[in-house]
């Protein structure tokens, strides 16, 4: 659920920002000092930053809930509220693009007091009612705001805090098979059919002004999903467990302008020119 919920805010974001993913990047990592050090363009980071019940939606007794034709009636304990906090940050060399960015930001989520449907992903649009949101509330503010920020071992930096409050219902349990990203060897519940149905995006970086010269050490970003790799010495990236459909790559290499190219998955091996 929390997947899906990173996968919605996303969409969101790229939406109604709108933010272009070949110009901007948007998060869910920890903004560790380590994960800042990498960062070569503007970012926006979403940080899932606690999980607990909304006490003030919480209902008190029982449920009586009935089968279809209504004369068999089981009793139930009512359905959980549970508040998502992120704390989300804008990073760029530029302190006057982060407050711009933020601004933005703050001025599209809180144009959106429910999530909608439009961009809902996965599980999350199961929700039997509509998906609260709440942005830069005081009382929604980390008590322990510095000292986020010394355990992260980074600098303290302007926060909008967003609050999402979903629906959790113990008693129906998960609707659809777990499936993992990273699968390690022997894990169960994977669901291999999800592995299968998705591709190996690979290729080579070549130099445009000299394509038989081949590009090492260049950085490729898979867009939708913020993962990274550096070419190897003949030039060569991979990715692996990419899911199918439009995707894309942005390369960067030092001293070139930055690329940006869409592929489809499944497809043949790419090059690209810097």
């Amino acid at each position: 659920m929390f997947a899906d919920l990173d996968d919605s805010i996303r969409q969101l974001l790229i939406t109604h920002v709108p933010l272009d993913p070949a110009e901007v990047e948007i998060s869910f990592d920890t903004p560790d000092r380590e994960w800042s050090g990498r960062l070569t363009r503007p970012t926006i980071n979403c940080f899932l930053y606690d999980v607990r019940e909304n006490m003030k939606l919480r209902k008190i007794g029982w449920e009586t809930r009935r089968d279809v034709a209504g004369s068999v009636g089981t009793r139930m304990r009512p359905p959980m509220r549970i508040d998502a906090t992120y704390q989300i940050t804008a990073w760029s060399r530029a302190r006057e693009d982060e407050h711009r960015l933020l601004w933005r930001l703050l001025l599209t989520l809180a144009k959106f007091p429910m999530l909608p449907e439009s961009i809902l992903h996965g599980e999350l649009s199961d929700q039997p009612m509509p998906i609260p949101t709440s942005i830069a509330q005081p009382d929604q503010m980390p008590a322990n705001y510095a000292d986020l920020w010394q355990a992260l071992d980074n600098r303290i930096r302007p926060v909008l805090t967003y609050v999402v409050t979903l629906l959790l219902d113990p008693e129906i349990g998960f609707t659809r098979p777990l499936t993992l990203s990273a699968p390690s060897v022997g894990l169960e519940g994977f669901d291999r059919r999800e592995q299968e149905r998705a591709g190996q995006v690979r290729g080579r970086v070549r130099d445009s002004t000299d394509r038989q010269k081949t590009m090492s050490g260049a950085l490729v970003v898979l867009a939708e999903t913020g993962d990274r790799v550096l070419t190897d010495e003949e030039g060569h990236f991979s990715f692996p467990n990419v899911q199918r459909g439009q995707i894309t790559l942005i390369v960067r290499a030092r001293g070139r302008a930055e690329v940006a190219k869409q592929v489809a998955v499944p497809s043949p091996d790419y090059d690209l020119e810097v």
